[in-house]
């Protein structure tokens, strides 16, 4: 599936890959609302949108509209299908998903971002093109004045967002892979066992990873390799992500003291003076979730083989 640039058309470039539906042909949406969604299930931007999303589908399913998520990658394990068929069980998704693990239908909309959204009419034009998580309490405004032209509707109940205010100070998205990152800030040393040890002299920039230990960095990721060690940065915000993958667990420090349950984000368990997520393969993980904003050191304390792609915070 794709947009034509120069049509402004819904038409079609098909994938096996569908997710709570059968392969939808371009004539079953003639005559019907599409609300086409680009997003990832580790983007804490489009996760932000599903509120709103699974809103819409619940008021106007009956009708002739249709949700389609195009699910597009931006790790390579979100390219992995059953990685994607667990995210929307567990997100509870029940709108079609077209899973797009090359990014074929991304690439010929010329898509730059995660979210986006386009409303396509009866008649398949792109009446409205929409980029970020705030904003759909107007698109589904939009959804309403179009489904009363079209007579399936004669009043609705219309979406109301919560408002967000981030502070300008908050700590930018960071990705831990040498493609994106602007550099760590921890060196190399040597030791007995070589010269591939960080060192974390515990002086801290704001955003700005730095390691303790053994890591490996790739382009995507940094992976703990060592049996000792910890990674450390230091923000500002109220709330922290971290997409992370491994396949046992992390535990997540405050300040040099182990996270209290009042900092603790949803999925941080916190017992006997420990705080510890446990991981259950590739995903965003939520550690942090204060009420107020924060300046502070978060530290993940890995076992071997953990791997960090990026932080988020709000």
């Amino acid at each position: 599936m794709l947009f034509s640039k120069t049509a402004k058309k819904l038409v079609w470039t098909q994938n096996k890959n569908w997710l709570n539906s059968k392969p939808i042909s371009c004539e079953e949406l003639k005559g019907k609302l599409v609300l086409l969604d680009f997003w990832t299930y580790s983007c804490i931007n489009c996760l932000r949108t599903l509120p709103a999303l699974t809103e819409m589908w619940q008021k106007y399913k009956d009708k002739k509209f249709v949700i389609i998520g195009v699910h597009t990658p931006e790790f390579e394990f979100e390219k992995d299908l059953m990685n994607v068929q667990k995210a929307v069980r567990k997100l509870g998704i029940e709108y079609p998903i077209l899973n797009d693990p090359e990014r074929i239908n991304w690439e010929n909309h010329g898509n730059t971002y995660w979210p986006r959204a386009a409303l396509i009419n009866k008649d398949g034009e792109i009446i409205l093109d929409h980029v970020g998580e705030s904003g759909y309490d107007e698109i589904d405004a939009e959804i309403i004045a179009e489904l009363k032209k079209m007579k399936q509707i004669t009043t609705a109940t219309k979406y109301k967002e919560q408002q967000r205010f981030y502070h300008p100070s908050v700590s930018p998205e960071t990705y831990a892979g040498s493609a994106r990152n602007a550099g760590l800030g921890s060196a190399k040393v040597c030791t007995k066992s070589g010269c591939d040890e960080y060192y974390d002299s515990g002086k801290y920039h704001p955003n700005i990873i730095y390691l303790q230990g053994d890591w490996l960095q790739t382009n995507e990721y940094l992976e703990f390799k060592g049996e000792q060690g910890h990674f450390a940065f230091k923000y500002f915000a109220k709330e922290v992500n971290v997409v992370m993958e491994g396949s046992s667990s992390a535990a997540i420090m405050l300040d040099n003291k182990p996270l209290p349950v009042a900092a603790a984000g949803k999925d941080v368990q916190v017992k006997y003076d420990k705080a510890l997520v446990f991981l259950h393969g590739a995903d965003m993980y939520n550690v942090i979730n204060n009420k107020d904003y924060h300046e502070g050191v978060l530290k993940i304390i890995p076992s071997k083989g953990l791997r960090v792609y990026a932080l988020t915070f709000g």
